[in-house]
């Protein structure tokens, strides 16, 4: 392919992100961008829920590792899907919390099996998770890719994975590219998507 071809490619498959509902901005992301977006993920994940836990950004990861990244900066229209495993909590390679909707934290407060620790988030009652299960690796947040129908849709990409990254690389891609577009929006959020060319 050649590079002429590859950047009509890529406008085309930018103008068909922009007209997903919610998305306000795209760009793509160039190497460099894409390497300090993964030091400030390793950083921002030894510090997870205010210090709580560790994480690993695993969603993050894939998103840059692929042919192409592209960030979205989005409204609060655009729409995630609802089963899609975004954070869990593991503990000796066992899932035992996760990220839930608001209509699943109604079902899982009845739940006697679960504590319910924030608006979006329950564990199992008996996870033996403190701090040094952090400390010691056995226990992380996992923060997934997933993968959605829009960008499914896109005949032009393959291995698409959106992922969110952490707020101070949400920072930095802000300060990345506000001259360029309008990222006013109190209720902005960032996102990274990463694919091959078909």
């Amino acid at each position: 392919m050649n590079s002429m071809n590859k950047k009509q490619i890529l406008e085309k498959v930018k103008a068909l992100i922009m007209n997903v509902k919610g998305v306000v901005g795209v760009a793509e992301l160039n190497k460099e961008q894409c390497e300090t977006i993964a030091q400030l993920e390793e950083m921002a994940m030894k510090n997870v829920f205010g210090g709580l836990g560790r994480g690993k950004n695993e969603g993050v990861k894939e998103s840059i590792s692929r042919e192409v990244t592209m960030v979205l900066f989005t409204n609060i229209y655009f729409e995630i899907p609802k089963d899609s495993n975004v954070m869990q909590l593991i503990s000796k390679g066992e899932v035992v919390g996760m990220a839930l909707d608001s209509d699943e934290i109604e079902e899982f407060k009845k739940d006697k099996k679960y504590v319910v620790i924030s608006d979006f988030f329950a564990i199992k009652r008996d996870a033996k998770i403190n701090s040094t299960a952090f400390a010691s690796g056995d226990a992380y947040f996992l923060l997934n890719g997933v993968q959605i129908d829009h960008f499914s849709k896109i005949k032009e990409i393959k291995d698409h994975v959106l992922s969110f990254p952490s707020p101070p690389a949400f920072d930095f891609l802000k300060s990345q590219f506000k001259d360029r577009m309008d990222l006013s929006d109190p209720q902005l959020a960032g996102f990274l998507v990463g694919f091959n060319l078909s």
